[in-house]
């Protein structure tokens, strides 16, 4: 129960903080940090797939409705959330067990570095694709992948430097 709970408060904390400050920044009119992710990035590894894609589900139909975005963070949060385990299994150390939180302290910071890069990208590319719904600017699309990855990647950073269980 306690963990439901802090899950709870940990997914009440980052949707509040993407709804009311992180969609009003908008660097050069191209990237914008998806700093919810970072909910989705940290799911225990226990967590069955159907419980990640519920969780991530509801993340990203809140932050449509309250940017007013047609539920394509919903489906880029889903499709990020059922990836997530096959992404996280490429930088697993042999011998480790089920049951950990992805993070600094079990994978380290390359391993973890490259897992939420391979991951925000991912998500990144889904989500542009589904808002344009057209490949004829292909500029645009590369910026806007590349932008919000990295300005997402700087924050998740930055972030599990702060975390006191990763270290």
């Amino acid at each position: 129960m306690h963990s439901f709970l802090n899950r709870l408060k940990n997914f009440a904390i980052l949707a509040a903080a993407q709804v009311l400050l992180f969609n009003h920044i908008h660097l050069f009119g191209y990237a914008t940090a998806y700093i919810y992710l970072l909910f989705i990035l940290k799911m225990p590894r226990f967590a069955t797939r159907n419980e990640q894609m519920l969780w991530a589900f509801a993340l990203g139909l809140i932050v449509d409705m309250f940017g007013n975005t047609p539920g394509i963070n919903a489906a880029a949060a889903t499709m990020l959330a059922f990836m997530r385990n096959y992404i996280l299994a490429m930088f697993i150390p042999n011998g480790m067990t089920e049951d950990f939180v992805p993070g600094t302290k079990v994978l380290r910071w390359g391993a973890y570095i490259s897992y939420a890069a391979i991951s925000i990208t991912l998500f990144c590319i889904v989500l542009f694709m589904l808002e344009l719904f057209t490949l004829t600017r292909p500029m645009h699309l590369a910026i806007g992948v590349a932008g919000s990855t990295l300005l997402t990647l700087l924050f998740v950073t930055v972030i599990e430097s702060f975390n006191k269980g990763s270290r």
